[in-house]
C-alpha cells in the first residue's frame, strides 16, 4: 500500500514538473510579445523623431549635394538629313576645382525631439581651359558663346543664407534660381556669363553660406578636385564613392581631405546634355549624433528574451532545490515587471539619456522583484541571492551595449559562462524524481 502510495505521488510530482514547465514556457512566449510590442513603440518614436527633424529641415534646408561649377554653352546643329535642326547644351566641367568648407552644427527642438542641423560656409575656385576642352569635343555643331551660363547646383534652395555673388575672372555675376533650361542638375542658381569667344580660360571663385540637415556632399566635377571639411562636430560619417584620404577626428571636431583625379570619375570634362552621368558621384560628410537613444533602446530589446528566461530559470530552480511552490501568477508578476523595465528606459531615455535611464530602471525592476520575492519566499538570504543575480544581468547586458562592435564576441562568451554554471549547479538534480526526499518522509508517516 505504502508502494503504490509512493509510486502515486511521484508520478503526480512529475507530472506536476512537467505542467509547470510548459506553463512557464507558454507564459516566456506571451511576455516576448509584449517586449515585440514595446519594440514596436521604439520604431514608432524612432520614426516620429526622424519625421520631426525632417519637418524642421524644411523649413532650414535638408540634406545638401552641391554640384559645380558647370558651364553650359548652347548649340544647335542639323540633323544628318540637314532638314531639321537639334538644340541643346554643352557642358564644361573645371581643369581644377578647390573647396575649402567649415561646417557648424546647430541643435534645435521641437517637443522633446531634437534635429541636428548645420550651417555650412563654402568657398570654390575653378580654372576652365575652355578653347581645349571645345576644340577636343567639338565638330559640327554650333556654339552660342554669348549666351554661355554658369550653373551650381544646391539640391535645396531653402538652405541658402546669404546672395552668392559670383566672379569670372574680373566680373562679378549675380546668380538666380534656376538651370537655365539644362537638364543635368534638377536644382540650383545660374547666370550669364561674359562671351567666351576667343578666351583660352577663366577662372571662376564664390562662395556660399548653405544650411543643411545631417549631411552634406559634393561632386567632384574638377578634373583635379581637392576638398576640405573641417567641423567642431566630433562624431561624422564620410560616405560617397571616395572617403578622404586624410581624416583627423578628436573631441574638437574633425578635418578631413579629399582629392579625386579625373580617371577616378565616371564622366567626361566636356560632355552633351544626353551623356549626362555626374549624379552618382558624390562625396561628402554626414553628422552622427553619438548617442541615439532610440538605436540603443532597439539593441537593449532584443536581449529581453534573454533576461526572462534566465531569471524564470532561477526561481525554477529555487522550486528544486528548496521545495518552494510558485504559483504561474507570481511568475507572470515578476516577467510583466521585467517587460516594463524596457518601457520605462524608452520613456525616460527621451528626457535624461538612455545611460541614466538604464541606471535608475533597472534599479526600480529589481527592487520591486526582490521585495515581491520575498513575500512569498520568506527567506531574505534567497531573495538577496535574486537581487545579485538580477544585477549582474542588467550590467552584462548594460556592458555589452557599451561594447558596440565587440558586442557579438562578449555575448558569445557571457551565454557560454551562463550555461556553463547552470550546468554545474543543476548537474545532481533528477529531474524525474526531484521531490523524492519530501515523499519519502510522507511515506513513512503514512
Amino acid at each position: 500500500m505504502k508502494i503504490e502510495m509512493v509510486s502515486s505521488q511521484q508520478f503526480n510530482s512529475r507530472t506536476n514538473l512537467m505542467v509547470k514547465s510548459i506553463i512557464i514556457f507558454f507564459l516566456v512566449i506571451i511576455l516576448f510579445a509584449l517586449t515585440n510590442a514595446i519594440s514596436g513603440l521604439v520604431y514608432e518614436r524612432s520614426q516620429n523623431k526622424n519625421k520631426i527633424g525632417n519637418e524642421i529641415a524644411s523649413s532650414w534646408g535638408q540634406e545638401q549635394t552641391i554640384t559645380g561649377p558647370i558651364i553650359a554653352i548652347p548649340y544647335h546643329k542639323m540633323d544628318q538629313k540637314g532638314i531639321n535642326s537639334i538644340n541643346g547644351f554643352l557642358y564644361l566641367m573645371p581643369d581644377q576645382l578647390n573647396i575649402s568648407g567649415q561646417m557648424d552644427p546647430e541643435i534645435r527642438s521641437r517637443g522633446i525631439y531634437q534635429a541636428l542641423l548645420y550651417k555650412s560656409s563654402l568657398n570654390f575656385k575653378s580654372t576652365f581651359n575652355i578653347k581645349n576642352k571645345i576644340e577636343s569635343k567639338v565638330s559640327s555643331e554650333i556654339l552660342d558663346y554669348n549666351k554661355a551660363t554658369v550653373i551650381i547646383g544646391i539640391s535645396d534652395l531653402t538652405g541658402i543664407r546669404n546672395p552668392i555673388m559670383l566672379h569670372c575672372n574680373e566680373s562679378q555675376i549675380s546668380l538666380v534660381s534656376g538651370t537655365s533650361g539644362s537638364d543635368v542638375l534638377s536644382s540650383g542658381v545660374s547666370g550669364y556669363l561674359p562671351s567666351l569667344d576667343q578666351k583660352d580660360s577663366i577662372d571662376i571663385h564664390f562662395s556660399i553660406d548653405l544650411n543643411g540637415y545631417q549631411s552634406l556632399s559634393c561632386i567632384p566635377v574638377g578634373k583635379n578636385t581637392n576638398i576640405n571639411l573641417k567641423s567642431s562636430w566630433s562624431s561624422p560619417s564620410f560616405y560617397g564613392q571616395f572617403l578622404p584620404q586624410k581624416r583627423e577626428i578628436s573631441d574638437k571636431g574633425f578635418n578631413a581631405d579629399w582629392q579625386v583625379l579625373e580617371q577616378n570619375r565616371i564622366f567626361n570634362s566636356v560632355f552633351y546634355d544626353f551623356e549626362s552621368k555626374i549624379g552618382s558621384s558624390g562625396i561628402g560628410v554626414r553628422l552622427i549624433e553619438p548617442v541615439d537613444s532610440y538605436l540603443k533602446n532597439e539593441r537593449n530589446i532584443k536581449y529581453a528574451l534573454l533576461i526572462i528566461c534566465l531569471c524564470f530559470m532561477c526561481y525554477f530552480f529555487i522550486e528544486i532545490f528548496l521545495k518552494i511552490r510558485i504559483h504561474p501568477i507570481q511568475y507572470f508578476l515578476i516577467g510583466a515587471a521585467l517587460t516594463i523595465f524596457y518601457l520605462l528606459i524608452l520613456s525616460m531615455s527621451e528626457h535624461i539619456g538612455f545611460n541614466l535611464s538604464y541606471f535608475i530602471s533597472s534599479a526600480v525592476t529589481i527592487f520591486i522583484i526582490v521585495y515581491y520575492s520575498h513575500s512569498f519566499l520568506k527567506r531574505i538570504r534567497i531573495a538577496l541571492i535574486i537581487s545579485g543575480i538580477l544585477s549582474l544581468l542588467f550590467g552584462y547586458i548594460f556592458i555589452i551595449l557599451q561594447l558596440e562592435d565587440y558586442a557579438l564576441i562578449a555575448g558569445s562568451i557571457g551565454l557560454f559562462i551562463i550555461l556553463a554554471i547552470i550546468m554545474m549547479v543543476t548537474r545532481k538534480i533528477n529531474y524525474y524524481d526531484y521531490e523524492a526526499e519530501k515523499i519519502s518522509n510522507e511515506a513513512k508517516e503514512i
